[in-house]
This record gives structure tokens, sequence and C-alpha cells, in this order.
């Protein structure tokens, strides 16, 4: 049984399937209307039992502890809680819930979704499972600090000329997530990641960011942090997209 990977932005749409794993696909779809019709000509690509799994990328989110919110959550609450941090929820988005099921404590994570995007998901792919972006690098970055005892932060971070997604890990738990939208340098990510670990108390020689993405917007930090690459793929055939291969993986690593 193979499986579709998509990601969306809200004007491209990026996929791969796991039968060409180093493929990766990009679609423009400068319509709304255009969104369910594009997923109804993938899915005539697909063999019967093909699993699926889609996330949106750079969608703003907020962390709760669930200590902090009843039982059942209250998605009135969450949400008022995310609008003081974001501002207004666009009418065109809501807001969802999540556990984060990997942490001990499964905070709430409360991220924005396009609604016509969640719509057209569920019409034409209802087994399909969402995977939130910040799901996946939390996933990454307590992986990582699990295998190796890394003792300060890890910054996980996806970093693209339309924006980043960020998260930062101490051992087990967690301690910020953040986006930066288009317009953003390089520097203005390393002043995300200096601040949060300033306003902590960690000194970011105890830091280190693994990221994927562009390399030129990592440009410089070094000088900070230790910096590394997530790992990319070898024999990509399409090299101008490989750079998603490594956001895709650790999608499907959330299983």
């Amino acid at each position: 049984m193979g499986q579709l990977a998509l990601i969306w932005d809200g004007t491209w749409l990026t996929w791969t399937a796991e039968d060409s794993a180093d493929v990766i696909s990009r679609r423009e779809i400068s319509s709304p209307s255009m969104v369910k019709e594009v997923l109804l000509a993938l899915r005539k690509q697909l063999d019967s039992g093909t699993s699926v799994i889609h996330g949106e990328w750079g969608r703003p989110a907020t962390t709760i502890p669930s200590a902090l919110l009843s039982s059942p959550w209250e998605k009135d609450v969450v949400h008022k809680l995310h609008e003081t941090l974001h501002g207004p929820v666009k009418a065109s988005c809501d807001v969802q819930l999540h556990a984060l099921d990997v942490l001990d404590d499964h905070p709430c994570l409360a991220v924005e979704g396009e609604v016509n995007w969640g719509q057209a998901m569920l019409a034409v792919f209802p087994q399909a499972r969402r995977v939130p972006l910040i799901q996946a690098l939390v996933h990454d970055a307590l992986q990582m600090n699990r295998q190796d005892g890394h003792s300060g932060w890890t910054f996980r971070l996806d970093v693209r000329t339309e924006g980043a997604v960020m998260v930062a890990l101490s051992g087990e738990q967690l301690q910020w997530v953040h986006h930066l939208t288009v317009g953003y340098a390089a520097e203005d990510a390393l002043y995300a990641m200096v601040n949060v670990a300033h306003r902590a108390g960690v000194g970011m020689e105890a830091c280190r960011a693994c990221w994927s993405g562009e390399e030129a917007l990592v440009e410089g930090w070094s000088r900070f942090l230790d910096v590394q690459q997530v790992a990319m793929p070898s024999n990509s055939d399409q090299a101008a997209n490989a750079s998603w291969k490594p956001l895709f993986q650790s999608m499907q690593a959330c299983g």
C-alpha cells in the first residue's frame, strides 16, 4: 500500500508519493475553486488503498498546556487564546485542535487551517490524516534529543522564502513554537531564536539549529550556535524541489 503526502500553503500544492519518493511535484493553484479539481486529478493516479497525509505550511500555531484547559478541550476557549497571540483569524480559516501526544503532558496544539482546503481534502480523500507541520517538527526535535542526549535546546526549523516554521525543545520539553511570514531575512530568524533563548536564560552555546529548506536563510547562524542541515535526499529527480523532501519525511515519521 502506497502513500500520498501533500503540503498546501494557500497558493502552492506540493506532493510526493511513496512509490516515487524522490520525486517532489509542485503546482501553483491560483483560484480556491481549483483546489478540489487538482485533488481529484491526483486521486485518479493513485492505486486503491493508498493512504494520504496532508499538512498546511506556515500557518500560525499556539501550544497550550493541558493543565490550563478543561477536559474535554473547549474549542472556543482555545480559539480565544490563539487570537490573543496571533490576532483575529481570517474568515477563510478556522482553528484546529490537536494533541501533541508525543510529549508526556500532551499539550494542546491550536493551528490555523484554510477552510476551503480542509473541505476539499475531506471530499476527495475522506481517509486522509492531517499532520500539522508543527507536530512533525516537534517529533523531529524530540527524536534528535533522545538519540544523542543533547542537553541544551534543539531548534527545528523549516525556512523558505515564503516564511519559516520554528520549534524548540529542551530534552523532551517543548519550549517554543513560532512562525515568520514572507519578507523575513536570515537575521530575523536568528534574532527570534536568540531572543527566546535569552528570555529563558539559555546561552546560545548550548543550542543547536537543525534546519530544512533554503540554505540562504540560515546564513550567519553558525556565528552564534551549532547549525545542522537535516539530511537531504541524494538522488532526487527534481533538484529544484528536493528541499521539501526532509519535511515530507518528518510528516511521515509522525505515523
